[in-house]
């Protein structure tokens, strides 16, 4: 540790408390057979806040793998993956290392760290809609505001998928940035136009990782009386897992004028209540004065590229001087290097992977659950890939069923983005739509053409919100139940991939190049052939090893046998029907 970072340790050795103990597990191994109790001590520990592990049983090996795959991934593991793990269960963590190293892990921690950030808002929600204008007219306007949309958790990416200390998203001296995001903000770019690559501000801005990036606050605005607040309120809740709109207020007046930005702005510094809060919130706010305040891409006078760090903003909007929780110091450099030594930076990332992979949300996490991973994340080199392997081999993860209220113990839901991931991974098929049509914006002036959509990952035009996904502005947790409107979506997408992956399978000659039907043909009507087909559809859809003569392949041939009657003898229709069945069981949907 370097002398900066050693003395923000010791100004923060009180917060360190906050960790609570972080004792060595010693509980017994675990066989890692289905049914069996115990636990492995390789990460979550039991999260029972109490309960034993015996009161745990747990997933098979197998088991185990399909929902390490679908959490870290959004897809299935492969049939050789599974007949590795069934024939030597100690293959799983090999075979997990190769997940946490894949393009679909770094799309993975890009959903996780949106869920803290809040990045992603579509383009119509007042300020944002950056138009497709002076050297960027050519493009779509959906591609243009999705990629500035995911600046901030590229570099998040980056970082995590280079295994580079964590800390370096509010210390790295860089930033990441493709074609777009470098004309919008006037950076540096090198490589294809596509490409995401390090760069740096060169506008005066300190590099700070995320805490310099201008779309992260260009989606989070503030005003005059706000006076960055909510800008330091989101970096505390997202960072720190502290959220000062969680706090009690004791002995505020409610007689204060909430409409006059004058007696607002003597209450937070006289009235007991507000200054409870305002007196650690308003200089933490102040590290952000030198942002645009409320930026608006799509006002007609709007050219790239825009300056967003205006340093003779500082006294206009900075209420007091810059500290962090009674830290002084100047800088977002300052700041960044004080979030890393804080240890709540450290806890909150444990809970917010775990948290994310257990599906719950980072305040319900129990702290002997988050402690022995912080310690284990800090005892790293706060390597955020062995933190989530940590997480993935837990016997919280693995846990089959559990103790009422514990962490783990029941199915997990696939999210939107992990369920147009699985469905494309296994047909082929990405729902995606195209709208050739102008967006308006509030001020009257078309921001461009739309574009192609994406519609499970898409909030506005699309259904994400509608699969149990959040828009990130009024819509900001995910939904882990199947909502009737989630069904309905995705029974929707059952039926467009079941007619999208019949018909190339079929028209592909080749077998070993179909997606899924490659033990037939539309004229394949042997009883053998066919249960051998749907028995490989039982593996692939949902990683079970189904046995051709077994009752789920007698009633899904059942199924296959009476769709072709009623179709004529179209073994095509048939399959089109059964894989429409097959792909809206409720074992896609949760692992």
């Amino acid at each position: 540790m370097n002398g900066k970072r050693s003395r923000f340790a010791l100004s923060f050795l009180a917060l360190a408390l906050l960790g609570g103990c972080q004792g060595d597990r010693d509980d017994p191994p675990n066989d890692g057979a289905a049914g069996a109790s115990g636990s492995n001590g390789t990460g979550g520990g039991n999260g029972s806040g109490g309960a034993g592990p015996a009161s745990y049983t747990f997933l098979g090996p197998t088991e185990h793998l399909v929902r390490a795959s679908m959490a870290l991934r959004g897809t299935r593991p492969s049939g050789d993956e599974l007949a590795r793990v069934k024939a030597d269960p100690a293959a799983l963590e090999g075979i997990v290392d190769q997940y946490l190293a894949s393009p679909e892990f770094g799309a993975t921690l890009r959903d996780l760290h949106n869920e803290a950030l809040l990045v992603r808002a579509a383009p119509v929600i007042f300020p944002l809609g950056f138009p497709a204008r002076g050297p960027l007219a050519a493009e779509e306007q959906q591609r243009l505001n999705v990629a500035l949309m995911e600046a901030p958790l590229r570099l998040i990416e980056h970082v995590v998928m280079n295994d580079r200390p964590y800390s370096e998203i509010v210390t790295g001296d860089y930033t990441l940035a493709d074609g777009r995001v470098a004309a919008v903000w006037g950076l540096e770019h090198q490589g294809a136009f596509d490409a995401w690559t390090e760069t740096r501000w060169d506008d005066g801005r300190p590099n700070a990782g995320i805490l310099s990036d201008s779309t992260l606050f260009t989606r989070h605005s503030t005003t005059y009386s706000n006076g960055n607040r909510g800008r330091a309120n989101l970096v505390s809740t997202a960072l720190l897992c502290y959220d000062f709109l969680s706090r009690e207020i004791g002995g505020a007046d409610a007689s204060i004028n909430l409409g006059d930005p004058k007696e607002v702005a003597d209450a937070v510094k006289v009235n007991q209540g507000c200054a409870g809060c305002h007196q650690t919130l308003d200089p933490l706010a102040s590290f952000f004065g030198a942002f645009h305040p409320l930026f608006v891409p799509s006002d007609p006078s709007t050219s790239y590229p825009f300056t967003f760090y205006l340093p003779p903003l500082e006294p206009v909007f900075n209420v007091t001087e810059s500290a962090y929780f009674g830290q002084r110091g100047e800088g977002l450099a300052f700041l960044g290097d004080a979030i890393a030594a804080d240890p709540r930076f450290s806890l909150c990332a444990a809970k917010r992977f775990y948290g994310y992979l257990n599906e719950m949300s980072p305040a319900e996490v129990p702290l002997e659950v988050a402690s022995p991973l912080q310690a284990a994340f800090i005892g790293s080199g706060l390597n955020a890939r062995k933190l989530v392997k940590a997480i993935v081999l837990g016997d919280d993860f693995r846990a089959a069923a559990g103790p009422d209220g514990a962490p783990g113990g029941r199915l997990l839901k696939a999210r939107p983005a992990q369920l147009a991931r699985l469905v494309e991974d296994l047909t082929g098929f990405r729902w995606k739509a195209r709208l050739d049509a102008e967006l308006p914006t509030g001020q009257g002036a078309p921001v461009g053409q739309v574009g192609e959509i994406d519609l499970l990952t898409d909030s506005f035009f699309g259904l994400e919100v509608l699969a149990g996904g959040l828009d990130s502005v009024a819509v900001t947790q995910a939904t882990h139940t199947m909502t009737p409107t989630a069904a309905l979506t995705l029974r929707t997408l059952a039926s467009l991939a079941a007619q999208h992956v019949v018909a190339s399978d079929f028209a592909q000659a080749d077998p070993s190049k179909r997606k899924l039907l490659r033990q037939v043909g539309p004229a394949e009507a042997g009883e053998a052939a066919l249960r051998d087909q749907i028995a490989a559809l039982y593996l692939r859809l949902y990683g079970v090893a189904a046995e051709p003569n077994g009752d789920d392949v007698a009633a899904t041939y059942q199924l296959f046998t009476s769709a072709r009657q009623a179709a004529g003898g179209d073994a095509a229709r048939a399959w089109t029907t059964t894989l429409f069945a097959m792909l809206q069981d409720a074992r896609i949907a949760y692992y």
